[in-house]
């Protein structure tokens, strides 16, 4: 936990320079924020009713081979969903999570301050502090000076976090908006390695900012190409992979062992050397497959087939000779692209799914960083989700939370000098909004992990 004093004259020189403004600034805020908390009530009322619907409504015969990808399918469409770095929130946008939500709570605590010091109502000082590993701030306002000035004015005090987080979402969704803008004059459409984790296999050999051109002869053009080509590649059975176009004199020019009776477990090459790898085909003479231990850098330089009808274009006697695997998860996978030879990599094809990242663009020019369309735009798309959320929850009149002193603020606005039914509304409205509250984020939580 951190405090401080040293932002106090700045936060005064701001509210105190165009006082006026600042108050018709945040007397809007004031109509927003009402508008706002009408709506998260409705929201946290219609929520648990939808869901007691759904639950009657959801059918006992649900297939085991859909169960995942309904429950997937039903996180996904929660409107109040738990955020939990490690869990819902990839590890490599931690970064980005927490300045985001750093920015947000500053953001909110400072439209507190400003509205504050516009009012003349004295800042004792700010700070932050970590909650659970989440940021957060505040600013400590003099509250006798706040319980001193009027209803009205104290309104523009407490709403002035909420219209400030709402404000936040607008700046965010503009960027967002924008976005295509750069994309479509700053950058042009491709295939560029982002990211190669360093655990990965590929690590020295596949450059960060090359382009990928193929991978086993599937044409790459996108991030989206690689992704859908990394999937082909994956669902085909091994016999059903690619192979490549050699004739029989090639066949036999390039083998240094050969298997006329190769079984399904047996690898014809028996590890003789770490450039050969074992190949299969067919010839019309022979029943049974035929191995092959060839140089496999050699072997992958030729045309890429399927079938052996699909040889026939280069030469009678040519042969589609594939890669062998003694399982369904070792490949021999070949990968083209912009900054050198091809890669050849053999084993799972979900390590290359995991520890490589691609992306769909490339800068124009050198001095466009790339970050404008990919880590920028993840930044507030986290911006404007978590401003969102604290507008949506500190609206509600809720123990705790601004809601409590707007709703507090407001019925003193309008009934003065009923100061023991002042007291009753108030603790009616903040129990009812606190079980409210509580009731969604607790159904969030248990729709989320146990359903």
């Amino acid at each position: 936990m951190f405090y401080t004093t040293a932002f106090n004259r700045l936060f005064y020189r701001i509210g105190s320079k165009n006082a006026r403004l600042w108050k018709i600034w945040f007397t809007l805020g004031i109509i927003v924020t009402v508008i706002i908390a009408v709506c998260a009530c409705a929201t946290l009322v219609f929520l648990p009713i939808r869901y007691a619907y759904e639950l009657s409504q959801r059918s006992d015969t649900v297939s085991s081979e859909n169960l995942t990808m309904t429950k997937q399918n039903e996180r996904d469409k929660l409107l109040i969903q738990p955020i939990i770095p490690g869990v819902n929130v990839p590890l490599d946008q931690i970064v980005h999570f927490f300045f985001a939500l750093l920015v947000c709570t500053v953001f909110h605590e400072f439209g507190h301050a400003v509205a504050a010091t516009a009012e003349q109502v004295r800042l004792n000082g700010c700070g932050y502090f970590l909650f659970l590993l989440y940021p957060g701030a505040y600013v400590d306002l003099n509250h006798e000076q706040v319980e001193m000035i009027s209803a009205y004015r104290q309104l523009r005090i407490y709403c002035a976090g909420v219209y400030h987080n709402l404000v936040l979402v607008l700046f965010a969704l503009g960027f967002l908006l924008m976005n295509p803008f750069f994309v479509r004059n700053f950058y042009t459409e491709t295939a560029m390695v982002s990211r190669v984790v360093k655990e990965s296999p590929l690590a020295h050999s596949l450059p960060v900012y090359s382009t990928i051109q193929s991978i086993d002869g599937c044409i790459v053009n996108t991030a989206n190409d690689w992704y859908q080509c990394l999937r082909l590649i994956r669902d085909r059975r091994p016999q059903d992979s690619s192979g490549y176009c050699l004739a029989q004199a090639e066949i036999q020019q390039f083998s240094s062992h050969t298997e006329y009776n190769q079984t399904i477990n047996h690898d014809c090459c028996q590890n003789l050397s770490q450039k050969n790898y074992c190949f299969l085909y067919h010839l019309k003479q022979h029943s049974s497959e035929i191995g092959a231990c060839m140089e496999a850098r050699t072997v992958t330089q030729h045309p890429v087939c399927f079938l052996n009808s699909d040889c026939q274009r280069y030469g009678s006697d040519s042969s589609c000779v594939y890669p062998f695997t003694a399982d369904n998860i070792t490949r021999l996978i070949r990968i083209s692209h912009s900054q050198g030879p091809s890669i050849l990599f053999v084993g799972s094809i979900n390590e290359i799914y995991r520890t490589i990242t691609l992306q769909s663009y490339r800068a124009k020019y050198n001095f466009i960083p790339t970050i404008l369309i990919t880590d920028i735009p993840l930044f507030f798309q986290y911006v404007g989700a978590f401003s969102f959320a604290l507008a949506f929850f500190n609206a509600v009149p809720c123990y705790g939370l601004d809601g409590q002193y707007i709703l507090s603020a407001l019925i003193e606005y309008y009934s003065p000098n009923l100061h023991r039914q002042h007291r009753a509304r108030l603790t009616f409205a903040l129990i009812i909004g606190t079980g409210l509250l509580a009731l969604n984020v607790l159904l969030a939580f248990v729709r989320y992990f146990l359903l």
